[in-house]
């Protein structure tokens, strides 16, 4: 296997009939040391989308020695709103935080929750400004992302 994206692999994990099949599939992995953690997933988004890591631990709203732990991996459980936070300042996509939410093992976003609407609806409008939605939430009279 050459390098795969997530949905790549999963697709050929689905194609596993047999154990030695399984066990091919896991030394490939082994191999290439495919990493999933979130710091891993970050860095990647920040590069794709040419994001310099200072403008996003700025932009996130955290306190910023935090926010670079998170991002250099020195901090391996941040809250869901943390990770919600990077997320808007990385500019993703719906699919791209539901994603980073998934590997932090933190609930998905979820339609049917108010809090969960707006971030929602502020990743489609492509509107990554954290003090933006923060703004949407307090009308909302729902916490805010700190």
């Amino acid at each position: 296997m050459s390098e795969l994206s997530t949905g790549e692999l999963f697709q050929v994990l689905c194609k596993v009939r047999n154990r030695n099949e399984l066990d091919a599939y896991l030394a490939d992995i082994r191999k290439r040391n495919y990493e999933l953690s979130l710091h891993n997933y970050l860095n990647s988004v920040m590069h794709e989308k040419c994001l310099s890591l200072r403008n996003v631990v700025l932009e996130c709203g955290l306190e910023q020695h935090y926010a670079y732990q998170i991002v250099n991996g020195n901090k391996l459980n941040p809250s869901r709103t943390k990770v919600i936070a990077l997320c808007i300042a990385c500019h993703m996509t719906v699919a791209e935080a539901q994603h980073a939410l998934e590997i932090s093992h933190q609930g998905i976003l979820c339609p049917f929750d108010i809090f969960d609407s707006i971030i929602i609806y502020h990743l489609n409008q492509k509107d990554w400004s954290v003090y933006s939605v923060n703004e949407t939430l307090h009308a909302e009279g729902l916490p805010i992302i700190e």
